[in-house]
């Protein structure tokens, strides 16, 4: 498996230094991400033979991640998912934001963190820290926030984020996530509808036509948006609503909470042809499920590392963050980060194997 080179994203952008941070963990895993928009570029994971193969979409240098879908593989930022018309009421003053989903706004504007350069320092072969400071008004969000972001391997195949907020001056609101596309087959293998997908949730939440949260909870039980129990996405995905199918997946789900502040298990996905399962483990409330919704159109941008366009459904996305749109809906989990105050999140994406035929619903060593 050929690693992607470092000097191929090296450049300047805002009139800050880009790179490419490689980080490797004693079992043979390697990440590589880079501090434009804290973009995870490269992901290095072993099948149930001992393969290693690169199990996220993405670029392999700087110009095509530039170009190519803003979201793969990025830390979302000041605010994860959609708000409402834009647009959001905070201690009785109202705040338009930057539009760029029709009237909507999604994943933190036109330039959210996605499209940032990032501070970073490599801590160690296995770590690298992230650091971004939103200014007051930017994207007409309030407030200045300061976010610090730590990816690290660990030497159980895991991939951790932990990422911490503080609000400098004024009350802010916030939500993260990080946006990697997984196919568990190797991101040049083709769709992901023969992957088996677990949510452990039993609500979601409601959304209007545009995708909005709503603020209204809905059980999944009997619908296509039950997978308590593991499913496989293309008996799901692929026909009509009226044959009780779905053409993709775009939905969040409410996870429920472990102890106070301790992460929780949100997902799993196992490709039976690899042999890998990835759990999702995050101490977030919430979890956006994505698999993009029209599978013949390509994502923007040009060739993806194997050298093939990237389409919708080739890789899914599985986002732990807060509510979307939480703003808007007083019932949701508060997004608001009063002054001088912090919070802080821990999401882990921990990687295993199972035998192909013989698959039992735990992750191997």
């Amino acid at each position: 498996m050929q690693l992607l080179d470092p000097a191929r994203f090296r450049g300047e952008l805002d009139g800050q230094p880009v790179a490419l941070y490689v980080l490797r963990n004693s079992q043979g895993m390697v990440a590589a991400i880079t501090n434009y928009g804290a973009k995870i570029e490269q992901l290095l994971v072993p099948d149930s033979q001992g393969r290693l193969a690169d199990v996220v979409l993405g670029y392999d240098c700087l110009d095509s991640a530039i170009a190519g879908a803003p979201s793969m593989g990025a830390f979302i930022g000041r605010y994860a998912g959609r708000i409402g018309h834009a647009r959001f009421t905070l201690d009785g003053e109202q705040f338009l934001l930057n539009a760029n989903a029709g009237k909507h706004c999604l994943h933190g504007g036109v330039r959210g963190s996605r499209f940032r350069v990032f501070d970073a320092v490599q801590r160690d072969a296995a770590s690298v820290e992230m650091r971004y400071v939103f200014a007051d008004g930017e994207q007409g969000f309030p407030g200045t926030l300061a976010l610090r972001l730590s990816y690290s391997l660990t030497d159980a195949n895991e991939l951790r984020l932990d990422y911490e907020a503080v609000a400098l001056d004024k009350a802010s609101v916030a939500s993260f996530t990080t946006h990697a596309f997984f196919n568990l087959n190797g991101e040049a293998s083709g769709n992901a509808m023969g992957h088996e997908v677990t949510i452990h949730a039993d609500q979601r939440l409601a959304t209007d036509v545009d995708l909005i949260a709503t603020g209204e909870l809905l059980p999944v039980a009997g619908t296509v948006f039950d997978f308590r129990e593991a499913a496989l996405l293309r008996e799901r995905v692929g026909a009509s609503p009226e044959n009780g199918k779905v053409e993709g997946y775009d939905c969040c789900y409410v996870i429920k909470p472990g102890d106070a502040g301790q992460l929780a298990l949100c997902a799993t996905v196992r490709a039976p042809e690899s042999g890998r399962v990835m759990q999702v483990w995050s101490t977030e409330p919430s979890l956006q499920f994505y698999t993009g919704l029209l599978p013949q159109q390509a994502l923007a941008g040009g060739a993806g590392k194997s050298g093939q366009t990237y389409f919708q459904q080739q890789g899914l996305c599985l986002e732990p963050q807060g509510y979307p749109n939480a703003p808007n809906c007083p019932a949701f989990p508060s997004a608001v980060y009063a002054p001088g105050k912090s919070r802080s999140a821990t999401t882990i994406y921990r990687f295993g194997t199972h035998p192909v035929r013989e698959y039992s619903g735990g992750v191997g060593e």
